[in-house]
C-alpha cells in the first residue's frame, strides 16, 4: 500500500531534513527507490537542495550505506567495507557478521568471482584472521588482564566508549560477565567512577568541532562521523543544529569572533560583523 504524498509542502533544507526524520520515525525504508515510489516530492526536493538523495541522507546524520536496499559488489568495496567495519571495532567472526546487517557483503565475499570464502577476504583487508577470533577464544581470566591492561593505559572504560573503540571485548565480556559492568568490577575497577554519559550543548559542541580541527581531522561528514560520532549525531539533532552544515557554521563563527575580539585595540575601530563562508562537506579545513 501507498504511503500518501504531501504535495503542498514548502521545501527547504531544513523542511527536507525534518521530512526525512519523520519518514525515518515512521519506519518507512529510507532507500532512494521506495521513496521515489511513495514520497517523490521529498526525493525531489533533496537532490534539489543537496544535490543527492545520499547527501540529503547524509546531512541529516543517517547513513546511506545503512539504509540502501542494493549494492553493486566488486572486490574494492568489499575490502573497503571490512576495513570501515574494522576501524569501528566490529565483530568481523564469520559468524557474527552472518547474523548482521552487513550480511550481504559477507555473502557477496565469499562467492568464487570475488574471495571464495571469507578468510582470504579478511586477509585481502590487510586483517589477520588469528585477530579477528582472538577475543572469542578468551576465558575469563584473559578478558580481564586485557581490562587492566586498558585501565592502566588510560584508555577510557565508559561503555559508551568501548562500544565505539573495543566492540569486541566488551561484547565478549557482556556474554561472559552479564554485563560491562560487572566485568569492571570483576577487574578491580569501581564502574561508577569511569561510567559516563556526555551531556551535550551548543557550546561543547562548537568546542569539541574546533579541538578537532585544531587535531587535523577534516570536518566533512564522513572524517567527523568516524572522528567522533556521539559529536556529530548531537550537532545534527533538532534541539541543536539540525544539520552538520549548520554546527560547523556556529563553530567557524564562534573561532572567527574570539579571533577578532583578541586582535582588537583601542585605536582600530571595530570591524562590522562578518559572514564566514561555510566550506563544503568536501572542501578540506587546514588546522
Amino acid at each position: 500500500m501507498k504511503v500518501r504524498s504531501r504535495k503542498n509542502l514548502r521545501w527547504s533544507t531544513e523542511r527536507v531534513l525534518a521530512e526525512i526524520h519523520q519518514w525515518k520515525d515512521k519506519g518507512q525504508p529510507l532507500y532512494a527507490n521506495h521513496v521515489r515510489l511513495n514520497f517523490q516530492e521529498l526525493l525531489a526536493a533533496s537532490i534539489r537542495y543537496f544535490g543527492s538523495w545520499q547527501e540529503a541522507l547524509d546531512q541529516a546524520g543517517i547513513s546511506y550505506v545503512d539504509v540502501r536496499k542494493y549494492r553493486k559488489w566488486s572486490k574494492e568495496v568489499i575490502v573497503e567495507e571490512i576495513r570501515d567495519l574494522a576501524s569501528k571495532g566490529f565483530d568481523l567472526s564469520f559468524r557474527s557478521m552472518a547474523l548482521s546487517q552487513h550480511n550481504a557483503m559477507v555473502y557477496a565475499a565469499i562467492r568464487p568471482k570475488y574471495f571464495g570464502n571469507w578468510r582470504t577476504a579478511l586477509e585481502a583487508a590487510g586483517l589477520a584472521s588469528e585477530e579477528i577470533y582472538r577475543y572469542r577464544s578468551w576465558d575469563e581470566s584473559g578478558i580481564l588482564e586485557e581490562i587492566r591492561r586498558l585501565k592502566t593505559e588510560g584508555a577510557d572504560l565508559s561503555s559508551k566508549s568501548m562500544d565505539e573503540s573495543s566492540n569486541k571485548l566488551i561484547a565478549t565480556a557482556r556474554r561472559r560477565f552479564g554485563n560491562w559492568g560487572k566485568a569492571l568490577e570483576k577487574a578491580g575497577i569501581n564502574y561508577s567512577e569511569v561510567r559516563r554519559r556526555k551531556r551535550w550543548t551548543r557550546e561543547n559542541l562548537v568546542e569539541g568541532i574546533l579541538e578537532l580541527k585544531k587535531q587535523g581531522v577534516k570536518l566533512i561528514t564522513p572524517e567527523v562521523k568516524r572522528a567522533n560520532p556521539s559529536l556529530f549525531a548531537a550537532a545534527c539533532k533538532k534541539h541543536f543544529y539540525g544539520t552538520w552544515k549548520k554546527a560547523l557554521r556556529a563553530a567557524l563563527r564562534s573561532e572567527k569572533l574570539d579571533e577578532e575580539l583578541d586582535s582588537s585595540s583601542p585605536s582600530v575601530p571595530e570591524a562590522a560583523a562578518t559572514t564566514v563562508p561555510v566550506p563544503s562537506e568536501h572542501a578540506t579545513l587546514s588546522a
